[in-house]
């Protein structure tokens, strides 16, 4: 008997570890600041008659492209086509739209729309892949713009509008 005595004596401390062990409550580790992690509010691009990132100027930023700085968003004076609607995949263009027709057809309709706004207008031949890109320019000097007509496959009946409207134009 006196063995199992010394076994209990011995095993007593180690069922009490246990059992405060076991009523203890857990708490839950909290995060570090370096392991939360912040979301980042994606970059739109603004399109006609929705609204844009305007300043508390009244006008939207500006990004420094290839093509070179443009704004942001279209002004209201840029005309649309019909069926045009905002893209959800962005890019660093002023527009980025999803348009429906024949791209060389589409950029004629655009042709029109800007030279009735006073934009001399300069449309290219369809390149390999079925793009058809539009150079336009106005008053004041150095305002340029460009629409590149995408289709989503070559033949394809929908597509893609890029518009990159040049910072050095006014934003009316």
């Amino acid at each position: 008997m006196a063995g199992v005595q010394a076994t209990v004596r011995r095993a007593g401390p180690v069922l009490l570890g246990l059992l405060v062990v076991a009523c203890t409550a857990v708490v839950p580790r909290t995060p570090s600041a370096s392991t939360i992690r912040t979301a980042v509010a994606p970059r739109l691009t603004p399109v006609p008659g929705a609204p844009s990132p305007i300043s508390a100027a009244g006008l939207p930023s500006q990004t420094t492209t290839a093509f070179g700085p443009v704004w942001d968003a279209l002004p209201s004076s840029w005309p649309g086509l019909p069926g045009q609607s905002a893209s959800e995949i962005g890019s660093d263009a002023s527009a980025t739209l999803v348009v429906k027709g024949k791209p060389l057809a589409l950029a004629g309709e655009l042709r029109t729309a800007l030279r009735a706004r006073g934009w001399m207008v300069d449309v290219g031949s369809p390149l390999e892949d079925g793009s058809v890109v539009l150079d336009a320019t106005r008053d004041p000097a150095g305002c340029l713009a460009e629409a590149r007509f995408q289709p989503n496959q070559p033949g394809s009946n929908d597509g893609t509008l890029l518009v990159y409207y040049g910072a050095s134009c006014p934003f009316q």
